[in-house]
């Protein structure tokens, strides 16, 4: 996640600045057309100008979250630069400018800036390996316009230009592995997260069968005699085989009070259920005393509320964390994403999602509390308390 980001802001800087300083760069575009064919100064604007503005639809729109199509817009805008300015040789006229100081190129500025995209989606050095080739060329160019062609000074300048820059896509490269790691890491934990949730199913699925071949197979088979069942056995027979198939919940060993370790279980399998790539961290502490079921099927349907508007309008690129607590004094959850937020204001009050399967949900339950926290582009997190009376 943090490297496509990355990706995504690099390419959409580049597309950006590549636009602004072809805006920019109206008065080299008339000194440099003094000394070149007509056609080259608005065929050189209209491509570069083009293969940016291409760039910014690609990072702008959905397709910008797949590599390959990023990678295809950002070398698109790099190969057009090198054509460009390879196309000036033709086309200049073959004489030099009379402007003093640096020769005047209006893609001067901009030559170098597909580097930056390019080293956050390639290896460092084949970006490097393209900024050598641009800034070659465009010293080649400089050293004809400007010095009639004779001595090293614009290609001296340029050595400089790719010092610094090499610096610089150095770092870039380094912060683009720090990310990465970070993102593997990210997916180590979220395993591991599903890993230990499915853990805690299955052991509870196993403590259901336990119970009912224990309580119900056992005591049916202890019932039946020799002869024709009755309709007593029979009716206890096909209840014990519909609890071994999950229809039918078997009745906690305390009616209407729930102990914390299977409350976990609980909350985990509602935000589980929406896909293995969230990430859930919820415990209790050790000495816990059981919690009403109500309480629990009220806090596991507004988490499974929660989650789910998280996942429906968060963002396809949005991250979202569940974690939670049980404490002698009560439960508390949160529900945060990093996505595109709304603002809480501008939504109806009778929106069924929020006001009832959330707020209404946690204000008609005793010592039930819950606080919805977001802004446009700065994510939402979403608090569900109760606190025990």
């Amino acid at each position: 996640m943090n490297e496509y980001r990355m990706r995504r802001a690099a390419a959409l800087t580049v597309a950006v600045c590549t636009i602004a300083v072809s805006g920019a760069s109206v008065i080299p575009m008339i000194k440099g057309a003094q000394v070149t064919a007509p056609w080259w100064t608005p065929m050189s604007v209209v491509a570069v100008v083009g293969a940016a503005l291409v760039l910014l639809g690609i990072v702008a729109s959905g397709a910008g979250g797949r590599v390959d199509t990023l990678r295809a817009g950002v070398l698109g805008l790099a190969a057009t630069d090198l054509a460009v300015l390879a196309l000036w040789f033709p086309a200049w006229s073959g004489t030099a400018s009379d402007v003093g100081g640096t020769p005047p190129i209006w893609m001067a500025n901009n030559i170098a800036l597909p580097a930056v995209a390019l080293a956050t989606l390639f290896p460092a050095r084949w970006s490097l390996v393209y900024a050598v080739i641009g800034l070659g060329l465009l010293a080649a160019v400089q050293q004809r316009v400007g010095f009639g062609g004779q001595g090293w000074e614009a290609y001296l300048n340029q050595v400089m230009t790719v010092g610094l820059l090499a610096v610089f896509l150095t770092m870039l490269g380094t912060a683009m592995r720090m990310a990465r790691n970070v993102d593997d890491r990210r997916s180590m934990v979220l395993a591991a997260a599903v890993e230990s949730a499915t853990s805690a199913a299955r052991t509870a699925e196993r403590a259901r069968l336990d119970a009912v071949v224990r309580d119900r197979v056992i005591g049916v088979l202890r019932g039946i005699a020799i002869g024709r069942p009755d309709g007593r056995h029979r009716a206890q027979a096909m209840t014990a085989l519909a609890e071994l198939d999950g229809s039918v919940a078997v009745a906690p060993a305390t009616v209407g009070r729930i102990s914390a370790t299977e409350a976990v279980i609980q909350l985990r399998e509602s935000v589980i259920a929406y896909g293995d790539d969230l990430l859930v961290a919820i415990d209790a502490d050790d000495d816990v005393a059981d919690l009403p079921d109500d309480v629990v099927d009220t806090l596991s349907d507004a988490l499974s509320e929660a989650v789910g508007n998280a996942v429906a309008h968060a963002g396809p690129h949005a991250s979202t964390v569940v974690v939670g607590h049980i404490a002698g004094g009560g439960v508390r959850l949160r529900v945060v994403d990093d996505g595109c937020g709304f603002d809480l204001a501008a939504v109806a009050p009778d929106r069924s999602g929020i006001a009832v399967g959330i707020t209404g949900r946690l204000a008609a339950l005793a010592g039930g509390r819950a606080e919805i926290r977001t802004a446009p582009a700065d994510g939402t997190m979403i608090s569900l308390e109760w606190v025990r009376l």
